[in-house]
């Protein structure tokens, strides 16, 4: 059962970091560069500290990946899979495969011109819609995270 103990370990402390960076940017750094003083440097100042925290972020994914793999490989918990009332382990997965197609995919090969933005002078609507994008995730998210506890202390059945 020690396996099982320290996965959840992992599995909580990796979500609460990437989380806890997600949250950073949608509620903190988005908002401040969003303002008229920084207007020149934006999206520049923007990609510095997405970039620097994206690679953290795949870490974490990846952590919270395997952890989430093994306690269901090792609890045989497939089936709940089929289960209507486990659809927060569903919604742990959506919201994990969203991550990880835009850390491992999109962000490298099909945004991986994005820097180019900023010479293109498109900063201030390209930082609107990148808040507005990273808005949903974050509520997307955290309601996951919710319902995820939730589940996991047996909520939603009895």
């Amino acid at each position: 059962m020690n396996d099982l103990t320290i996965a959840r370990a992992i599995h909580i402390l990796s979500v609460v970091i990437w989380m806890g960076g997600v949250s950073f940017v949608t509620i903190v750094l988005i908002p401040i560069l969003r303002r008229s003083s920084f207007q020149q440097d934006q999206l520049a100042i923007f990609n510095v500290v997405e970039n620097r925290f994206a690679s953290i972020a795949r870490i974490m994914v990846l952590l919270a990946g395997i952890s989430g793999f093994y306690m269901t490989y090792k609890l045989d918990a497939w089936s709940r899979f089929s289960q209507l009332q486990f659809f927060w382990m569903h919604a742990m997965v959506f919201v994990w495969l969203l991550f990880f197609l835009a850390l491992f995919i999109i962000e490298p090969f099909i945004l991986k011109n994005h820097g180019r933005m900023v010479k293109d002078g498109h900063s201030i609507t390209n930082l609107r819609k990148t808040q507005i994008v990273h808005s949903i995730i974050l509520v997307l998210s955290l309601v996951t995270i919710a319902i995820s506890v939730l589940g996991a202390h047996g909520f939603f059945y009895s």
